[in-house]
């Protein structure tokens, strides 16, 4: 036995045994450790990752409490749902990739997107909405969240200084990745975190006669949560920088004055922040010649996204209900690419491109039905700090994903499910 598998062994075992013993610590280190997923093996041939491991033994647990818990017990918790949970849109969403595989010409590796990519991510959802029942097990999930960012952000500033464990051709820029393959892949996880976080350490230090958000919460214990935010914010909004991610410092900003707008702060703070948020971006967008054209899409960058669109849009001329299905977009674009100007992406860069290509109108549909009820979620509990943070986190995926593909990745695809799930915390007793 290789000294990998002997590691690999002994980790999944102690998870087991974690997951038995306390479910609740279990899934907030399933959280921190959603990176987990590139480290990859296989049994019987059949491919795993370590972070879906993780998933089926949390699973595991989570059935065998169920089954053994009686009904008192289980409805339990630490306060009230307000909202329903998105079942619909969520069923819809899992029938468009169900039906994305049989429409990819490549159904294996449609399988593999369908369980990696959605399947898996809806179980934790599910998971975490019946074991983290109270208040304060949701602000532990967040903290989580915070853990993994900061040990990530750490990192990459070690990879920055030193120039070590940077991959090819990112080490001649000098822009980090931290444990991930490409820069991106960093700014697209950290962005969404630092959101979060940025919301709750102003839910701890602001003045409640602005923000009403910021009225105590007798049920949340936040020993230590205001310097683990703030040091959230510090370290990953850095790595942010040093990667280079530059999507992101258009989309945590946006969507923090948007999560501030849909707030029940005051009318006047509203108004100042807006004022003041559109007088900065038009001094940018005059002054700065590098903001300007990265808003417009006037670099190379963007003229690439421009094109890809361009092509995307023509391919999905012929396939506008189905879309291409799992992993089909290389294949499906190929036709109708130009090689000799940029590379074949796997995905279109767009989260609208993204989804109809992936999940098809059906996929579309359901999507927006999902927004539309989060956002009535937020519009009903926007004095709910855990509802605004989980609303930035998602509103940074949104704006993020105007240019990018914030959601078919393991980590964000579980991380999207994750806020989704903090949007029903139950409400203040």
């Amino acid at each position: 036995m290789s000294l990998f598998y002997f590691l690999l062994i002994i980790a999944v075992a102690a998870y087991g045994l974690l997951a038995w013993q306390n479910l609740r610590l279990a899934l907030g280190v399933l959280i921190a450790l959603l990176p987990t997923y590139l480290i990859r093996f296989s049994i019987l041939s059949i491919p795993f990752t370590l972070l879906e491991a993780f998933l089926i033994l949390a699973l595991l647990s989570w059935i065998l409490h169920t089954v053994h818990r009686d009904e008192t017990k289980r409805r339990q918790a630490g306060g009230v749902l307000e909202s329903p949970l998105p079942l619909t849109p969520m069923a819809l969403i899992l029938l468009a990739a169900t039906i994305g595989i049989f429409v990819a010409d490549d159904a294996l590796g449609a399988l593999g997107v369908w369980k990696a990519y959605f399947v898996e991510p809806v179980l934790i959802f599910v998971i975490l909405r019946s074991v983290f029942k109270k208040r304060e097990d949701s602000e532990f999930g967040f903290q989580a969240l915070c853990v993994s960012g900061i040990l990530l952000s750490l990192f990459a500033s070690i990879q920055y200084f030193t120039g070590a464990g940077i991959p090819t051709p990112w080490d001649i820029e000098l822009r980090v990745t931290s444990v991930f393959d490409y820069p991106n892949a960093l700014g697209l996880y950290l962005g969404p975190i630092v959101a979060a976080a940025a919301v709750l350490f102003v839910r701890d230090g602001g003045r409640k006669r602005d923000f009403k958000i910021t009225t105590p919460d007798p049920s949340l214990k936040r020993r230590g949560g205001s310097a683990l935010y703030l040091a959230t914010i510090l370290l990953g909004g850095t790595a942010i920088v040093l990667a280079e991610t530059e999507a992101a410092y258009f989309a945590i900003p946006g969507a923090l004055v948007l999560t501030l707008l849909f707030s029940s702060a005051k009318k006047q703070l509203k108004i100042g922040v807006l004022t003041a948020s559109i007088v900065l971006l038009a001094i940018l967008i005059a002054v700065v010649p590098i903001a300007r054209e990265k808003l417009f899409l006037q670099d190379y960058s963007g003229e690439v996204r421009l094109s890809l669109w361009s092509e995307t849009m023509e391919m999905l001329q012929s396939r506008q209900l189905l879309g291409a299905g799992l992993n089909g977009f290389p294949e499906a674009l190929e036709p109708f690419h130009d090689p000799t100007y940029f590379e074949l992406f796997q995905y279109p860069h767009n989260i609208v491109l993204n989804i109809w290509s992936e999940l098809g109108l059906l996929g579309i549909l359901a999507v927006l039905w999902l927004g539309v009820i989060l956002f009535k979620t937020l519009r009903t509990r926007n004095e709910d700090p855990l509802v605004l943070a989980a609303s930035a986190a998602l509103l940074v995926m949104v704006i993020h994903g105007l240019v990018d593909v914030p959601y078919f990745k393991n980590d964000l695809a579980t991380m999207t499910w994750i806020f989704i799930g903090m949007m029903y915390v139950p409400k203040k007793k």
